[in-house]
């Protein structure tokens, strides 16, 4: 059955000011291909992939990375540390009818884990 896929969602606490999260949060990010849709101070949220890749090429060939995906990162200062919460969502909603779902989401996993290891070195 055909259907959207779920997003992903993970959230831990960083020993690190707000600001100074916030600040590897963009820093890592970008480095990754991500580009800023919204920086303010508790919300950063970013796009990857590539629509007009996708309908060109085609998953298949444009490859599972371009698939139009937000990464979206809500933080909360509180007692010294900085609680994080990510969800990446598929901005695109076609994962499902190309049959790649299964690649999509781990890839979703993979934008998440990415963030939280370069957070917790």
């Amino acid at each position: 059955m055909l259907g959207p896929i779920e997003p992903v969602e993970i959230s831990f606490v960083v020993a690190t000011r707000l600001a100074d999260v916030r600040t590897e949060v963009v820093r890592h990010l970008t480095a990754n291909g991500g580009r800023i849709k919204i920086d303010d101070d508790s919300t950063v949220l970013a796009g990857f992939g590539s629509n007009m890749k996708i309908r060109l090429l085609g998953a298949v060939w444009a490859g599972v990375k371009s698939m139009p995906r937000d990464v979206l990162v809500r933080m909360a200062e509180g007692a010294g540390q900085t609680q994080v919460s990510v969800t990446v969502r598929d901005a695109f909603g076609f994962g499902t009818r190309a049959g790649i779902s299964e690649k999509l989401q781990k890839l979703m996993y993979d934008d998440a884990l990415s963030l939280k290891s370069a957070l917790l070195r």
